[in-house]
């Protein structure tokens, strides 16, 4: 039954995602969701931070497609969640090294000249992490 409820759960987000209208900001809290219900897994060893991670970017890619903040954001993102996977760096280290990266874009975001329309990933993550999303004046 719960597999019949994912299934079902993921085809209504395929068939949201085709939908005009489903912006970068519905896509990102579905992100979210998909990522509150994948923690728990994570936290019994079921699932790795990096088989989370790419669950995240398959979704997001369905959803809205690749854009090159999102990639961008999604390679750092996986690469601290390998180097957390390996025991190479904290959950610390890891908050700052993404926190970081997010920071550089909020402050090229200004003067990119080929802004993504829906960068669903990179605000999934400036939510994730609490801060404020592209754009937002300090």
């Amino acid at each position: 039954m719960k597999k019949l409820i994912i299934f079902l759960s993921l085809l209504w987000l395929a068939g949201c995602a085709a939908l005009p209208g489903l912006g970068a900001s519905q896509a990102a809290d579905s992100l979210m969701r998909e990522a509150q219900q994948l923690a728990p897994r994570v936290a019994k060893g079921e699932l790795t931070r990096v088989q989370v991670a790419d669950r995240l970017d398959a979704l997001r890619q369905q959803q809205v497609g690749r854009n090159a903040v999102d990639d961008d954001l999604f390679r750092t993102y996986r690469r601290i969640a390998q180097q957390r996977d390996a025991g190479q760096i904290d959950s610390a280290r890891a908050q700052k090294l993404m926190e970081d990266r997010l920071q550089l874009w909020q402050r090229r975001w200004p003067a990119l000249p080929d802004k993504p329309a829906q960068p669903a990933f990179a605000h999934f993550l400036f939510k994730l992490y609490g801060l404020p999303p592209l754009g937002a004046t300090p």
